[in-house]
């Protein structure tokens, strides 16, 4: 804890000392939240708290106006937490797999230790076995070939779809799944939520060339039905519409520990947006630059686990939703070489054009791209509310999506000058003459 309050030291010099858009702050707020101290972020040692309570201390120290005594507004979740013993070993024809590079385990994988037998089975045959009730693979791990896939083959896909929810429901009442394909699949956190009685291992077909005959597993895992978490809230009240809301977001929790060693660090995704609405607050609460409407700065958990803080807090909004004028999300913004894409600009044309022609005028970005509405961001409880709600990625080059690799190291910070004088600009545009 002593170098984390070393760190906000550190910031609360740089924020009496800093101009509007300076990099050496957004920089600075996303080395640390990025950092191990924080634990990714996640649920295993209380890596998302760590990260609100640096968050809450910022906004004190600004200080934005509050809801709550502390900023934070909390509720709770049913989590799997892996901080303890990764190891899978299909014996010494194979090397030692590589986590998240040759293999990886679904979230909703149970605490298991052990050597198990293998038996290959065919897709068509998992499904022909899942309309009959048996026991017959209970001390078995399963091994299903999904690499021949044609992911253009509709009926294909559908196939494989009906393979992936017998396994993940195990249809199969087997001990475990050992499921091979091309390239790893995505690695939703979501599937963190489900108290499963068995393990799930993805496994790349350039890893596992042959069968194995047994598989040894130690996986520790704790499940946590009331883990409490929170999003970090505070406000900048408005000169002339204090009533009436801009509202920021952004999540600050990532995919945090997958046992005791690998974290995903999470710079870009989403310590890059964090830093983001922490600067934009940091603008906001100097007494020059007030805005006549009030401004929300919402830090959000759990956007990984399924957008459960945003959901949360449309739920039990501190603000009427009716009187939000545009809410902006931002997440994965630390690149921006190549511009911004704006969700839902196809929604709301109208105001997505003002994003627009600000651009073309000043040439903040490369380019700004609209796109059509999308279920992936924080932005999206509220789009369903009603809200016009945009939600803000940057264009460029960085480290690998949800993986070790998403480090600061990998992120240009390209676009953050632009898209900081794009946003003011834009809340400028509101602001009386």
């Amino acid at each position: 804890m002593k170098k984390i309050y070393t760190c906000l030291f550190f910031v609360g010099l740089l924020i009496t000392t800093l101009t509007a858009q300076d990099s050496i702050y957004y920089r600075q707020c996303i080395t640390d939240l990025s950092s191990r101290d924080f634990h990714g972020r996640g649920y295993a040692f209380k890596g998302d708290s760590l990260a609100a309570d640096y968050i809450a201390q910022v906004f004190k120290t600004y200080p934005l106006e509050k809801w709550t005594p502390d900023y934070y507004q909390h509720f709770t979740i049913g989590m799997n937490v892996f901080d303890g013993e990764v190891e899978v070993d299909f014996g010494q024809e194979f090397e030692q797999p590589r986590l998240f590079e040759d293999l990886q385990i679904m979230a909703y994988s149970c605490a298991m230790q052990g050597q198990y037998k293998v038996k290959p089975l065919s897709p068509d045959n998992v499904i022909a076995a899942s309309k009959k009730k048996s026991n017959k693979y209970k001390k078995l791990f399963l091994l299903i070939d999904l690499s021949k896939f044609d992911a253009k083959d509709s009926i294909q896909q559908k196939k494989q779809k009906q393979v992936l929810e017998i396994v993940h429901a195990n249809g199969l009442n087997a001990k475990g799944y050992i499921l091979v394909s091309e390239k790893l699949m995505g690695w939703p956190l979501s599937l963190g939520r489900v108290d499963a009685k068995h393990v799930c291992i993805n496994v790349s077909r350039s890893y596992l060339t042959k069968i194995p005959k047994k598989v040894r597993v130690k996986l520790d895992r704790q499940r946590i039905n009331n883990y409490q978490t929170q999003n970090v809230c505070g406000y900048i009240k408005g000169k002339t519409y204090p009533d009436s809301f801009f509202v920021f977001t952004a999540h600050y929790d990532h995919l945090g520990h997958f046992g005791k060693d690998y974290i995903f660090y999470g710079a870009n995704d989403n310590a890059s947006g964090t830093a983001f609405i922490m600067d934009l607050a940091r603008h906001y609460s100097k007494a020059e630059n007030q805005p006549d409407y009030s401004i929300a700065f919402l830090a959000l958990s759990c956007e990984e686990v399924g957008l459960l803080g945003s959901f949360h807090f449309v739920e039990n909004s501190y603000i009427p939703i009716s009187t939000i004028k545009t809410l902006i999300n931002f997440d994965m913004v630390g690149t921006g070489e190549e511009g911004i894409t704006l969700v839902c600009g196809h929604a709301f044309p109208y105001e997505f054009e003002k994003f627009a022609q600000l651009n073309t005028q000043h040439q903040y970005l490369n380019k700004v791209v609209p796109r059509h509405a999308s279920n992936n961001s924080d932005h999206y409880p509220f789009y369903e509310k009603g809200v016009q709600a945009f939600f803000i990625y940057a264009m460029g080059k960085s480290g690998r999506y949800h993986h070790a690799s998403d480090t600061l190291e990998l992120l240009s910070l390209g676009g953050y000058t632009g898209l900081f004088k794009l946003i003011t600009a834009y809340i400028n545009l509101y602001n009386q003459p």
